[in-house]
């Protein structure tokens, strides 16, 4: 049956309803993405390199009629995470939900990046303040140094997968010290800590 046989033409039908996703949910979108994205790369760190090759030519696309494109770091690690038994999104979700604070901290020290030869940042403490009308979360990064230890302060809030970090504010022998300073700021302090990161 033609579309004027149903009544309606094709062009005359109202457009489907735009998605209203909430900001969190949103933002919960693009967390889920990037932790794809880490574990793809996670797993392209231990390829070993002569399998690397393959794994080039698995993600390009099989066409012989135009010349075959360059693949970017990110194309393999998204192809990668392809291969891997990762939870949907759905399942993801609902464990966030349920262990926020364990996630945070390992997107936290992942998404840091190296800092010194001697070691990676790590998120080792995690707290929840108020300021400037929202809920914020404040992450303690700690990574050391050629002799004792450095911290900054990571925030943000659930709903936006951006970041704010403060500079190396702390700077103690051990990662107990800097936590101990940590544990003892009120949400005023936070909240100055806060001001100075943002834009």
């Amino acid at each position: 049956m033609s579309p004027e046989g149903r009544g309606m033409p094709i062009a005359a039908q109202p457009p489907p309803a735009p998605s209203r996703a909430s900001p969190a949910t949103v933002a919960l979108r693009e967390r889920y993405l990037a932790y794809r994205r880490r574990q793809g790369r996670d797993l392209l760190n231990i390829i070993p390199r002569e399998g690397l090759r393959e794994v080039v030519r698995a993600c390009r696309p099989l066409t012989a009629s135009t010349p075959q494109p360059d693949v970017s770091l990110e194309d393999l690690a998204a192809f990668c995470a392809e291969l891997l038994p990762l939870p949907p999104l759905s399942v993801w979700m609902a464990d966030f939900q349920s262990n926020r604070d364990a996630h945070l901290i390992d997107q936290a020290a992942a998404d840091a990046g190296p800092r010194t030869a001697d070691g990676t940042p790590v998120a080792v403490a995690v707290r929840h303040f108020r300021a400037t009308g929202k809920e914020w979360v404040a992450q303690l990064l700690v990574w050391p140094r050629e002799r004792g230890w450095e911290g900054a302060i990571q925030f943000h809030t659930d709903d936006t997968a951006r970041m704010w970090r403060t500079a190396a504010v702390f700077r103690e022998e051990g990662v107990s010290a800097i936590r101990r300073r940590f544990d003892i700021f009120d949400d005023h302090t936070l909240s100055a800590f806060l001001r100075s990161s943002l834009p």
